[in-house]
């Protein structure tokens, strides 16, 4: 029987299934809470070298997200989505079970590529089966939705880190769940879709010429790929030294900063849900007003020690995040040449994975730089660079008169 495409995208089962391949887009993250236990069992390694295990899944997920970006249309997003969920669940658990600098290393870095198969094609989804308000509003919703993915497994790696810090790594299995919600509601005849240019033939069947055409890309995609890189890679101070900066201060515990942490998520469900309503407000100031609130925020975290005014900072400054990123999401659309959605996915999620994965090393360098190892002074300069992004921000919308958000 042939699907009803109008039916089948008014679904709500559909929108779960989208939606799902966001729940964990940011898993790895919740293993951040291990550095310090792991500096102490790794202690023949740098700082940076440890920091490393944290962010090296940023090389395979460049790797998985060239591939996916040139093989989507082909191979058909679906088949691509599960075997990302299959290889990252697998390689994900490697660590609780080889506790080895080595073994953690290639095997996070094989969990990074699964990731980049299905977090790619979170977007393209979204991008390429809905318009409008409906697309606007799954953007924010993509957003929440990974977050409380984040908060769910930050909360179950607080229990597990009590244990010992390789226990952490079996949150991993629940990579499980989405990927049973895409093999059941993501039907494959839209792995080729795209709704401004899908047809429906006599029979019911999708005929998208984008399948055959040849994906292009332009400056306006590489200046958004570069602008992701940095502040993703600005932002990422606080998930490689936040936890640092706690046990090093005295302030508390590596459990407790893990906690912290998942407030900095927590805020992003609510940000994400609410991203529609605050862009209408803040209009074309949307990215600038919200790099200004984590710039004073992360400076703030850093010069107190008071843990409840932490945790309201961590709060705002979360909440802000999940406004920049469907912000600067939404100009996708904007910026991408016809039928290369795919590839314009892959090149802006790139920029990322370079920010994340060169994010110890450029905090190891300003260290080097003003003579200051210590966490809170990364998180300070995390903060105050989020300001030179603001001027670049505003010189964006003052080239680009089209910008709405």
């Amino acid at each position: 029987m042939a699907l009803d495409v109008g039916k089948a995208l008014k679904s709500k089962t559909l929108v779960v299934g989208v939606l799902s391949m966001s729940l964990l887009m940011s898993a790895s993250n919740a293993v951040s809470g291990t550095i310090p236990a792991m500096k102490e069992a790794f202690s023949d390694y740098s700082t940076a070298n440890v920091e490393l295990l944290t962010t090296v899944p940023t090389i395979g997920s460049m790797v998985g997200t060239a591939l996916t970006g040139l093989f989507a249309n082909a191979i058909g997003r679906k088949k691509i989505a599960m075997a990302g969920f299959l290889i990252s669940a697998v390689t994900g658990v490697i660590p609780a079970f080889f506790p080895y600098y080595w073994p953690i290393l290639i095997s996070r870095m094989f969990f990074g590529f699964g990731s980049a198969l299905f977090v790619t094609l979170s977007v393209s989804y979204i991008t390429d089966l809905y318009d409008g308000d409906m697309q606007r509003k799954l953007l924010g919703w993509r957003q929440a939705v990974g977050n409380l993915g984040d908060v769910v497994l930050l909360f179950v790696a607080s229990l597990l880190i009590t244990i010992n810090w390789q226990s952490t790594y079996l949150i991993f299995f629940l990579l499980f769940v989405p990927m049973v919600l895409v093999g059941m509601f993501i039907p494959k005849e839209f792995d080729n879709f795209s709704i401004r240019s899908a047809l429906v033939d006599d029979e019911g069947h999708v005929v998208d010429k984008s399948a055959s055409q040849k994906q292009t890309t332009n400056w306006q995609v590489l200046w958004l790929a570069f602008i992701f890189l940095v502040v993703s890679m600005l932002y990422n101070v606080m998930s490689i030294k936040l936890a640092s900066y706690v046990v090093d201060e005295g302030i508390g515990s590596a459990s407790l900063a893990t906690l912290i942490f998942s407030f900095l998520v927590v805020a992003t469900i609510l940000s994400g849900v609410l991203f529609d309503k605050v862009a209408k407000v803040t209009k074309r100031l949307t990215v600038t007003i919200s790099e200004v609130v984590i710039g004073i925020c992360f400076i703030a975290t850093a010069l107190t020690k008071n843990v409840p005014l932490m945790f309201a900072l961590v709060l705002i400054a979360g909440f802000a995040w999940g406004i920049i990123n469907p912000a600067l999401t939404a100009r996708f659309v904007d910026y991408s040449p016809a039928h290369s959605m795919n590839l314009t996915t892959s090149i802006v999620i790139i920029g990322i994975n370079i920010g994340c994965l060169i994010s110890p090393y450029f905090f190891a360098l300003t260290a080097s730089i003003f003579g200051n190892s210590s966490a809170g002074f990364a998180i300070i300069v995390g903060g105050a660079l989020y300001f030179v992004m603001v001027v670049i921000e505003l010189i964006t919308l003052k080239v680009d008169k089209k910008l709405t958000v």
